[in-house]
């Protein structure tokens, strides 16, 4: 009511920066975001969509007949707790404008989310991505998105038990190495069903990376598959309450701790006749 209210002062609303969507009944017949409205917020950098009724994708594939001054700055998505959310939709090619500028990503609590993307996008700016809580995403991204991560800082993934690996090789398209200057931080907790990082053979290049926290990943058996370059990294956690673990190696470090926790379940095994 408030978004369509025509009485409200425009210069108010060219100076919001930050949305916060929400509506947890069944006004909202048509499940989708109010974009007849965004085109009056030309200076919104942060969007947040939680609780909202029906909602199944955030962008929609047809391109809407909206002015091109929508959404032309936005920074930050956040999506919380939108229980029949199935698509992002940032793989459109309408909406490619606003992926390759966005610098922050959340999800959290969306359970009917299988991918973060369909489809190749290219996220060149972000910076930080958490995703947490998405019971049945099975990875986050391809190899030819992965690629485009150029500028990540931190990488969170929490409490997201179908996935298998972060990033799916599937056609490295002669790439021999990838660069991540920005990466400081990956943490993978709680995630049951974690294979690898990523199962390609590309040399990975992690030229700032100090830490990497892999927590309650029990089938977790190697980084990847091919070298990888981190020589800032301090080492690996596993616990909160553990130090840091380092061989030199990360994948030579996360296989031994992969079979550490295998030979000690095994040792801790009680055989009776």
């Amino acid at each position: 009511m408030l978004l369509s209210d025509a009485r409200l002062p425009q210069d108010l609303l060219h100076k919001l920066n930050g949305l916060h969507l929400s509506f947890e009944d069944d006004n909202n017949e048509k499940g989708t975001l109010p974009f007849d409205f965004f085109h009056k917020v030309p200076n919104l950098e942060v969007l947040r969509v939680q609780k909202c009724f029906g909602l199944k994708e955030i962008f929609p594939s047809q391109k809407l007949q909206v002015h091109d001054t929508t959404l032309v700055i936005l920074k930050e998505l956040n999506l919380f707790q939108l229980n029949e959310l199935e698509w992002v939709g940032l793989e459109h090619p309408w909406v490619q404008p606003y992926s390759e500028k966005l610098e922050m990503l959340n999800l959290h609590k969306c359970p009917q989310v299988e991918k973060l993307v369909s489809s190749t996008v290219s996220f060149i700016n972000l910076k930080r991505l958490f995703v947490m809580n998405c019971e049945r995403m099975e990875y986050l991204f391809t190899f030819a998105t992965f690629k485009s991560l150029v500028k990540l800082e931190n990488l969170q993934i929490m409490d997201c038990e179908s996935i298998k690996e972060i990033a799916k090789c599937e056609d490295e398209d002669g790439f021999d190495e990838m660069v991540f200057g920005g990466l400081r931080l990956i943490e993978l907790n709680c995630l049951r069903s974690l294979v690898s990082f990523y199962s390609g053979n590309a040399t990975l290049q992690f030229s700032c990376l100090e830490a990497v926290k892999v927590i309650k990943c029990p089938n977790m058996e190697t980084f990847s598959e091919g070298v990888i370059k981190a020589p800032a990294l301090l080492g690996i956690q596993t616990s909160k309450d553990f130090d840091l673990t380092f061989d030199g190696n990360l994948n030579i470090t996360i296989q031994r701790l992969f079979h550490q926790k295998v030979a000690l379940h095994s040792s801790n095994s009680t055989v009776m006749f």
